[in-house]
């Protein structure tokens, strides 16, 4: 079979009638296979090459990108075709987020041609890539495109020169920050172990040393110059010397990284220890000389030296802690931290003391007490709220993780869920209480009884939420919810138990109903959580029928909130007790259109191109460039997923 024409074969006057087997992802391995063929004239094709590069598909030119890309991708395993640099240039135009035509007008490309372009260009000609890339990063005029293209050259051949001094070109300055920050960033871009951009870091950070952006060029030479024999001093003398404790910090963490074994290193470190001996800056140093040499026995000195003379319980706890990972059942750090749970009036430093002897003991009884105590001051009012709120959750997640069964702590929770007045505590012994005791009767019986007698509809969601996960399938959780939807005169509720419910028991079509219901009626409002369902939409069984049938309603909703979502100044949460979630309004266009590609049915395209067709209009991008991009983002979708004719239709 030699004919390109069995691939493609437009017949417009008839597009039912044409061939397009070249948007049919089963048929490109076979497309590719012909191009490679000895047998094949050459003729043939070029032809077929210079078919799929003038296709004019009379529908928005979505399927003439896509058979333009077979083009680009055929040229992988027919290099001598005569059109091969105009496809990777025209490739190179698509892949930035903008070019310039001329000195006058800039063309913005959306970005789902933007990827695909990108991922093409990587399955085309290699060399007529790297070569393309190396003549644009030579003749361009823009500074950002010289950038993305750099990048770029540095990926697809490393060690580059073209791309090496392109990137070094950048930044002519080293005392301007922003310059500077941008260029060590660019440089991780290049391989490990390249010597000229190992250079430049090391010159330029010999330049700064005491500079605050001295920290970006270390952090780059971290990512690059792995056991690199120029950065190594470099950054122990930067160590030795600077009087920027930050800088001198961020010098000690690169060698961790790139000094494995040097003995340089290993001899500056220890040094280091004994001429620094009390400063909390030896911690790091620790830390870094136990990752270049594993068993080095100043490290276990080190940290003992600093327990016994530290006088920061902060430090002493984090280096015992440290030395108990590295040396485990070493007395020295076990003798500390169990002195810390004794003695310590900081909760804080008591729960952390209290989670590393776990970690080597899961017995550890005295521990084990402690974190019930934690638990159990959530209820006693302390004189810091916030603090005892976040400690108490954090004793009970390690209780849980290490005895979810306990019974002091369900008790504990249990009785501070039937005796609490402040909701904030309520609320989260309520969650913590779905940690433990799966099947444990008294919380149980503890959660039923609470959502059955409490009005907060925001306690209802987390007690229902707690009692699906201690006794799931439970017949209380799913109609309480049901019930709050149906009664409660709080919108703001009656949405909140909505999308717990589709947590509980995706695909309710009550509870997907209310969401749609809300969602008309009141599109700005609840901005931070209409995103939320949004996303809890794309966990869905598409295939549960029940689902699909719900789906018909959410769709058409989803689609009509995108079309009239405006950008507001109103980032209020209704819920006064839940943190405020800013969310931007090109970030809200952008997750509906994504989450709408998730949930989209085959059936539904069609219908979703026809109503979306007018907004894809140069005025219409002059009005509102998002909702454009998030627009084409799902006709993109559908275009991928239908075939030319059923597109070709419906958008015509």
């Amino acid at each position: 079979m030699h004919d390109w024409q069995y691939f493609f074969n437009h017949d417009r006057s008839n597009l039912n009638q044409g061939t397009y087997r070249i948007f049919e992802p089963e048929w490109k391995a076979e497309i590719l296979h012909w191009f490679s063929q000895k047998d094949v004239a050459k003729e043939q094709k070029e032809d077929f090459i210079q078919a799929l590069i003038d296709f004019d598909d009379g529908c928005g030119d979505f399927y003439r990108y896509r058979a333009y890309f077979v083009a680009a991708e055929a040229l992988a395993k027919f290099p001598e075709c005569s059109h091969g640099d105009a496809i990777v240039e025209q490739l190179l135009k698509w892949s930035y987020a903008y070019f310039r035509q001329d000195k006058r007008d800039w063309q913005i490309v959306p970005k789902p041609l933007v990827k695909t372009a990108r991922k093409t260009l990587e399955l085309s000609d290699r060399k007529r890539v790297i070569a393309a890339f190396v003549h644009l990063v030579h003749t361009t005029e823009s500074r950002t495109v010289l950038r993305l293209a750099a990048e770029k050259l540095g990926e697809l051949d490393p060690g580059n020169k073209s791309a090496i001094a392109a990137l070094t070109l950048l930044t002519p300055v080293v005392e301007n920050k922003q310059t500077f920050c941008q260029t060590s960033q660019n440089l991780w871009e290049i391989p490990v172990g390249d010597e000229t951009a190992i250079a430049i870091l090391v010159n330029d950070i010999k330049k700064i040393p005491e500079q605050e952006i001295c920290r970006h060029g270390i952090m780059a030479l971290a990512n690059i110059a792995d056991g690199n024999h120029a950065a190594i001093p470099a950054l122990i003398h930067l160590m030795e010397t600077t009087l920027n404790k930050d800088n001198c910090c961020d010098a000690i963490a690169a060698l961790g990284k790139i000094a494995v074994g040097d003995q340089t290193a290993i001899a500056s470190l220890v040094k280091f220890l004994e001429i620094n001996q009390g400063d909390r800056i030896c911690f790091d140093a620790v830390q870094a000389l136990w990752q270049i040499d594993p068993g080095n026995a100043s490290v276990v000195q080190s940290l003992v030296y600093i327990i016994e003379t530290c006088a920061n319980a902060f430090f002493i706890n984090r280096a015992a802690t440290y030395l108990l990972e590295i040396e485990l059942g070493n007395k020295t750090a076990i003798a500390t931290l169990s002195k810390t749970l004794e003695t310590s009036q900081s909760d804080n430093e008591r729960l952390q003391a209290a989670q590393s002897l776990l970690q080597v003991d899961s017995n550890n009884q005295i521990a084990i007490n402690v974190l019930f105590q934690l638990v159990k001051n959530l209820g006693q009012s302390p004189k810091h709220p916030d603090d005892a709120q976040y400690i108490a959750d954090g004793a009970a997640r390690i209780l849980s993780q290490i005895d979810p069964s306990n019974q002091l702590a369900i008790n504990a929770l249990v009785e501070l869920i039937t005796t609490a007045h402040d909701h904030s505590y309520l609320n989260l012994a309520v969650r913590d209480l779905g940690r433990f005791g799966a099947g444990n009767e008294a919380a149980i019986v503890t959660l039923i009884q609470l959502i059955a007698s409490t009005k907060d509809d925001y306690l209802l969601c987390n007690a229902a939420g707690s009692l699906e996960k201690i006794d799931p399938g439970n017949k209380i959780a799913i109609p309480a919810l049901l019930e709050r939807i149906q009664t409660s005169q709080d919108e703001c509720g009656r949405l909140y138990a909505a999308e717990s419910l589709v947590k509980i028991d995706p695909g309710n079509p009550k509870a997907i109903a209310t969401l749609c219901q809300i969602w008309q009626k009141n599109p700005y409002q609840y901005k931070s959580i209409l995103i939320d369902a949004v996303q809890n939409l794309k966990q869905l069984d598409l295939e549960n029928k029940l689902v699909k049938q719900k789906l018909n309603e959410v769709i058409p909703t989803l689609i009509q909130f995108l079309l009239i979502f405006q950008q507001d100044d109103d980032n209020k949460n209704c819920f006064n007790n839940s943190p405020t979630i800013q969310l931007s309004y090109e970030f809200c266009l952008f997750d509906i259109a994504e989450s709408l590609t998730k949930i989209l049915q085959r059936e539904h395209l069609p219908q979703v191109v026809i109503t979306l067709k007018d907004y894809l209009s140069k005025q219409f991008y002059k009005n509102s460039s998002y909702r454009y991009e998030a627009v084409f983002n799902i006709i993109w979708h559908c275009a991928e997923n239908l075939t030319y004719p059923d597109f070709y239709k419906a958008i015509n």
